[in-house]
């Protein structure tokens, strides 16, 4: 069989599966570092809060694709005390549309152990609101002193006071860490996959430089990949010569192609390991048959094993020179 060779560099076989997978994780990694930009804080004040609500100044709020309105009240109380306390957004009418309820609670002490002591405290006294604006709209922020007392049980009939800070344009980040933590296994696993994809036709792996082996494979839309891993001692070279052969069903040989690969040594604590090259060549057959592949390894003398894999169907990552084998009749028909 007349075989005509041409090598064009193409785009038709990437897994766009995969690049959806990646796209999306780097959509929202994206995302997540722009979020800040976004923000833009609207009121931050200090206010205090007895036993009527207190209200802050109206704010204009307008419908965003992304982001919300965020209020964040933090309680300003001693240690060893705890708070209730509620937030309210409020219409142009003075009603309630939105509220949240917060137990602020700042707590110390001391420790000993084995001799040892010292004291630690803790608190929570942050509180937030979200949210979505639908239409413009103007809202007033009100803070709601519901409790007040010591963590040893006494209540307290006085004052608190809260910095207030109002934020729009404000990105839940905590679904976006999520997001980033299941799409970069996916990602990561879609992207491996398009590198190992195809149906393996051929696997062979000898303990010498000239594996064979045979197998049906091809078709005008299909790449078949072939890989050439080799394994060589100290001795091998900085580049060795790998040769391809391709034969056909009835054993001409229709492609035949040396390429040199470089050798990268291995080692561990400065100690020799192994010397590894690899070859990846990718063709496109149009007649599905029986195919047999031929490798050969020069110089052989340090080559340790060789191995021959051939898969059927496979997809890559990036654009990739192909090697195109058309036989004379194929040529015929197209033109």
């Amino acid at each position: 069989m007349q075989v005509t060779i041409k090598t064009k560099r193409t785009s038709q076989f990437i897994d766009w599966w995969a690049w959806g997978a990646f796209t999306s994780f780097i959509l929202i990694f994206v995302t997540l570092i722009l979020s800040p930009m976004w923000q833009r804080t609207l009121l931050n004040e200090t206010v205090t809060v007895d036993d009527e609500p207190a209200k802050l100044k109206p704010i204009e709020l307008k419908p965003h694709t992304l982001g919300a309105l965020r209020v964040d009240a933090e309680a300003r109380i001693n240690a060893n005390e705890w708070v209730a306390f509620e937030i309210q957004l409020l219409d142009k009418a003075g009603k309630v549309i939105a509220s949240g309820t917060k137990e602020g609670w700042s707590e110390t002490g001391t420790w000993y152990e084995e001799g040892e002591y010292g004291s630690w405290a803790e608190q929570d006294t942050l509180g937030g609101l979200d949210v979505r604006a639908k239409q413009d709209e103007t809202l007033t922020v009100a803070l709601a002193l519901l409790d007040y007392g010591t963590t040893e049980g006494k209540d307290l009939n006085q004052p608190v006071s809260f910095q207030v800070t109002v934020s729009d344009g404000i990105i839940d980040t905590g679904y976006l860490w999520l997001g980033m933590i299941l799409s970069s296994p996916f990602a990561l696993a879609t992207m491996y996959a398009a590198r190992k994809s195809g149906k393996r036709a051929i696997f062979e792996k000898i303990q010498d430089s000239d594996p064979t082996g045979r197998g049906i494979l091809g078709g005008e839309k299909r790449l078949v990949r072939v890989r050439v891993e080799v394994e060589a001692d100290e001795t091998a070279p900085r580049q060795v010569e790998v040769r391809l052969v391709i034969n056909d069903g009835y054993g001409e040989q229709i492609y035949c192609e040396s390429t040199d690969v470089n050798v990268e040594r291995k080692t561990k604590d400065g100690q020799f390991i192994k010397a590894v090259a690899k070859l990846d060549k990718f063709f496109v057959i149009p007649e599905r048959n029986s195919y047999g592949f031929h490798v050969e390894v020069y110089p052989d003398a340090p080559i340790d094993r060789t191995k021959l894999i051939v898969r059927d169907g496979a997809r890559t990552i990036l654009p990739t020179d192909v090697i195109y084998l058309e036989n004379h009749k194929d040529l015929a028909v197209n033109n």
